[in-house]
């Protein structure tokens, strides 16, 4: 009788790179004849793909574990643990229900670790799995041209757990996306824990931005994430002048007060911030600008989050995600002293959260009588399709489209904060 192939089921957790890595993982285990399946019943190995970012998202994977322990119960599985968390915490190997444990640069030896139990492994910090390209059936695809970071943000856990900053070889790069648009993706969106740190024997993140706009087939291209400091105009420049960049940068402020990006250790000051930003908008009038916030950071006076606030008010980002602080044990944070309550960060997040809505709904609904050139992306959850424009936003529309199609969208209204429009013959911008 014929053995039969193992089966896998991955379940992710956290950022977009996250998401990529999941692809990696899925390439490697099916090279070495692993099926994937859709849900956990029906596999041998389940592998959680888990965040360290915040102590929220750790608890989340602690609670799964425990009811996929249930099933092991009743069926002979193996539960595995992987990524930012796996790599801070080891330890997760005590828990009864797991069987192996990886760090995010441990991912090629998987088969071998699988057949192992009570395996932790972390990997080399150097690896980059240049020549494993993810499988993708969207029109959407991620790109990673880097890994790791050496930013060392006070309240961050990511330079501890993924490694210090490599930059990909641009060839490999290039001859991904070459694959992807093979495959039928449309919009590429290249990934880095910063991207504008990207530097591979002299080429820099614009010039690679540059090359990936001109490759055939790229009808849409975005990135993530940038950070402040390192910010390069001839980024702008790109973004302006290549006709299948989105008009969209998401720019991390965290804080509207000097002291605390100091003791946040981010490297620019609210003057500078808001001096790129000037910048950028001269350049792309049209600009979608997105941004993280982070309140209640320790030692946060009601004048410093004020600031912040102030700050949200004057800039008008297009959109925002807010969290209030969690220590990170192992960041240079979690040793300052914290003197707010739970329920002082909890407040102070709901007030910018209030702030921050109001101000997207009212950049949103300028968008309505205007015409946008937009991709069919994916179905809306409430019936019809969502459709994404050259500036970064998101449409709903509810006539009978094709993902993928290039169409030109008239908005009519907003549907809570979204935007919705109907369909125009004629392609505008």
């Amino acid at each position: 009788m014929e053995k039969r192939s193992k089966r896998f089921h991955i379940i992710t957790y956290g950022c977009q790179m996250n998401q990529y890595d999941s692809g990696i993982i899925s390439e490697i285990l099916k090279k070495e004849g692993y099926i994937p399946v859709n849900n956990e019943r029906e596999a041998d190995v389940v592998i959680l793909n888990t965040c360290a970012v915040r102590e929220h998202a750790e608890k989340r994977v602690i609670g799964r574990i425990h009811s996929l322990g249930r099933l092991k119960k009743r069926k002979n599985i193996k539960i595995g643990v992987v990524g930012c968390m796996a790599k801070r915490l080891p330890e997760l190997l005590e828990i009864p229900e797991v069987d192996f444990v990886a760090g995010p640069d441990a991912y090629r030896n998987l088969p071998v670790i699988i057949g192992r139990a009570g395996v932790f492994e972390e990997g080399n910090p150097f690896e980059d799995y240049n020549e494993i390209w993810p499988l993708n059936k969207d029109i959407s695809a991620y790109v990673s041209i880097s890994r790791g970071c050496d930013n060392f943000c006070s309240y961050c856990i990511v330079p501890y757990v993924r490694g210090p900053l490599r930059s990909r070889p641009v060839d490999t790069i290039l001859e991904e996306v070459e694959y992807l648009v093979g495959q039928g993706v449309k919009e590429i969106i290249l990934l880095g824990q910063n991207v504008n740190e990207y530097n591979y024997k002299g080429v820099g993140f614009a010039s690679l931005l540059g090359m990936v706009a001109d490759i055939k087939g790229v009808e849409m291209l975005n990135f993530l994430t940038s950070h402040p400091k390192d910010i390069d105009y001839n980024m702008f420049r790109v973004m302006a002048e290549k006709k299948n960049m989105v008009r969209y940068l998401h720019l991390p402020v965290q804080a509207g007060n000097n002291r605390i990006l100091k003791l946040m250790n981010r490297h620019y000051t609210v003057e500078e911030y808001r001096d790129t930003v000037k910048r950028l908008r001269s350049i792309l009038p049209d600009v979608t600008l997105t941004t993280d916030l982070l309140v209640g950071f320790p030692g946060e006076t009601e004048k410093e989050f004020m600031d912040t606030h102030a700050l949200v008010e004057e800039i008008r980002f297009d959109h925002a995600f807010m969290f209030r602080y969690s220590p990170r044990p192992g960041t240079l944070a979690a040793l300052m002293e914290d003197k707010l309550t739970d329920e002082e960060k909890i407040k102070r997040l709901r007030k910018l959260i209030g702030v921050q809505n109001r101000i997207t709904r009212e950049r949103n609904k300028e968008m309505v009588g205007k015409s946008f050139r937009c991709i069919v992306m994916k179905p809306a959850k409430k019936g019809g399709y969502l459709c994404k424009t050259w500036t970064g936003k998101y449409i709903a529309v509810s006539e009978n489209v094709n993902i993928g199609d290039v169409i030109s969208v008239k908005v009519t209204h907003l549907r809570g904060n979204t935007p919705v429009g109907i369909i125009q013959k004629d392609k505008e911008e």
